[in-house]
């Protein structure tokens, strides 16, 4: 029972970990200030539904 309790901590340790390092560096090669320049802010609204 130990084993199973110890293998199930030990991968979401494992899991939190890489999750975390997967954020990061996401975090730090996109940024967010790249989606208005890539892409602006219309000055008109072109909605069908008026």
């Amino acid at each position: 029972m130990a084993l199973m309790y110890t293998t199930v901590i030990g991968y979401m340790v494992l899991l939190g970990i890489s999750s975390y390092f997967t954020t990061y560096f996401l975090q730090r090669a996109v940024h967010s200030e790249d989606a208005s320049v890539v892409d602006p802010k219309p000055e008109h609204d072109y909605r069908l539904n008026h």
